[in-house]
């Protein structure tokens, strides 16, 4: 895969942080409160999220909006790769640039109510012209997944 645009150093390490946050703060309300945050019986979701950071300076300001929405609905990231370094693209095509992560939500209610949330709306206004961004596909666990497994 050829890819002609490399985010700079500072892009990526935004980035990380950003969503590494997220991924801290639920991890800690996970272990702290994690019998009140999901059912047993709820279904884990998880979003696919193609991404290129254009302007570093404004992801900061979308990651402190978005976050608590993103915590509250139990987002952990769960997996991240450059696709001009690390992503391995073993058949077929793949259209995207830049950064490829996988997350986890406690369940799709949770993560379509955070998407539709007026907080997340106004957030999502915060990085525009600062992450080309594709969500590209959200999707449940199968049966007998939990989101507490």
């Amino acid at each position: 895969m050829q890819v002609n645009h490399r985010p700079t150093l500072l892009s990526v390490l935004v980035l990380l942080t950003v969503f590494g946050l997220g991924y801290t703060v639920a991890e800690f309300q996970n272990t702290s409160a994690h019998a009140t945050s999901a059912l047993p019986s709820e279904k884990a979701a998880y979003l696919v999220v193609s991404s290129t950071v254009v302007e570093s300076d404004q992801m900061a300001a979308y990651g402190a909006a978005a976050g608590p929405g993103a915590q509250a609905a139990g987002v952990q990231v769960l997996a991240r790769a450059e696709s001009d370094d690390s992503l391995q693209l073993l058949e077929g095509n793949w259209p995207y640039t830049g950064s490829v992560t996988l997350e986890r939500f406690t369940s799709m209610d949770a993560l379509l109510k955070f998407w539709h949330s007026p907080e997340y709306q106004a957030a999502k206004k915060l990085r525009e012209g600062a992450l080309d961004v594709d969500f590209i596909i959200a999707l449940e666990a199968l049966d007998g997944m939990s989101s507490d497994e």
